[in-house]
């Protein structure tokens, strides 16, 4: 699978593999997000309309039609916003889904274009999963009480769709059969997470009841990936993309993140990792040739995402050559101290 971007957001040029691990480093607003956003939006898309999920679809209705009016809304604002002239575009063997937007235009059905070619019965994916922060779980009460306000008063509320997506998960089983990685992160964590008889997730450690306002947010970040495998929302027809999942992990456990994004990979999951970690960049590039796992490494850099001469290792050394700038100015920093003090 490929995907493809031309102005949107930070983003002047992107061409992404997407075929078992995909890692794209780079500083921040260089538009790594953006890919990953992108990439699940379109995808939610397809897999709604393939599970019959999309509140307007029947039996009677065009896909195509379907598709292209829930991708105008969903890529409409993103447009106007930059007010560029846009341009994404997904394929595979099985399909090819293209989006274009006119800037000069005015209406939104003359704004966004679709081409669409795929026979939605062959669509290999079930489900996309974005993971954006593992403050999620501080959210837990707010979702539950904005989903009552919305049941009792008929009403739909507008907040977060990333976290409103990911937080469903956490809390609806799917009925796919998932990959079983509990036992792993149960053991790195040194405890479980857990619901009360109220449905309300708390952290077990040795036998005590931790709040998860009280819990450390890497152990957050572990038990998301804990409570989606439960869940069964980890499995080979899954596209799972990480937005910079080092941010609240100490480098040792930055490595033990890498081992099981790529035990993941191996068992069928694609994967999309958004870095700026030369730990965990190392770690995946380490991990996935130690498995031998599909694997592609970008930069994102001046609005333009790409690999060097389609070369993982150029791109890897370009990448460390980035994350170590920070590095040269220590080393400056050295020498002119060193100087003043051999200048008295």
């Amino acid at each position: 699978m490929t995907l493809e971007l031309k102005n949107i957001g930070m983003i002047k040029e992107a061409n992404v593999k997407l075929n078992g691990l995909t890692v794209i480093a780079g500083k921040n607003d260089t538009g790594k997000s953006t890919v990953g956003k992108n990439l699940h939006a379109i995808l939610k898309v397809l897999i709604n309309i393939k599970n019959k999920r999309l509140y307007n679809l029947s039996n009677e209705k065009d896909e195509k039609k379907i598709f292209a009016e829930s991708i105008n809304i969903i890529y409409f604002l993103l447009f106007k916003k930059y007010l560029v002239e846009g341009y994404l575009s997904i394929t595979d063997n099985d399909f090819n889904v293209s989006i274009t937007s006119d800037s000069n235009k005015n209406s939104i059905d003359e704004r966004i274009h679709s081409i669409i070619e795929l026979d939605i019965e062959k669509f290999p994916y079930i489900e996309t999963v974005f993971i954006e922060t593992p403050l999620i779980w501080n959210f837990s009460d707010f979702f539950r009480d904005i989903a009552q306000i919305e049941s009792q008063m008929n009403i739909k509320i507008d907040y977060p769709p990333l976290m409103k997506d990911l937080n469903f998960k956490l809390y609806i089983k799917s009925a796919s059969k998932g990959l079983d990685i509990k036992d792993k992160v149960t053991s790195l964590m040194g405890g479980e997470f857990k619901k009360d008889e109220m449905g309300r997730y708390y952290f077990e450690k040795q036998g005590q009841r931790i709040e998860l306002v009280n819990t450390a947010t890497g152990i957050k970040y572990f038990g998301i990936f804990q409570v989606l495998s439960q869940n069964n929302y980890l499995n080979k027809d899954t596209v799972l993309v990480l937005d910079e999942p080092e941010v609240h992990l100490h480098p040792k456990w930055q490595l033990e993140m890498a081992k099981i994004i790529v035990e993941l990979v191996k068992n069928g999951v694609k994967i999309v990792v958004n870095s700026h970690s030369p730990y965990m960049i190392e770690a995946l590039q380490r991990y996935s040739e130690l498995a031998k796992v599909d694997s592609d490494f970008y930069l994102a850099e001046d609005g333009y995402i790409k690999k060097e001469n389609d070369s993982n290792a150029e791109t890897l050394e370009k990448i460390f050559e980035k994350l170590s700038e920070p590095f040269d100015v220590f080393e400056e920093m050295d020498s002119k101290d060193m100087e003043k003090l051999i200048n008295g």
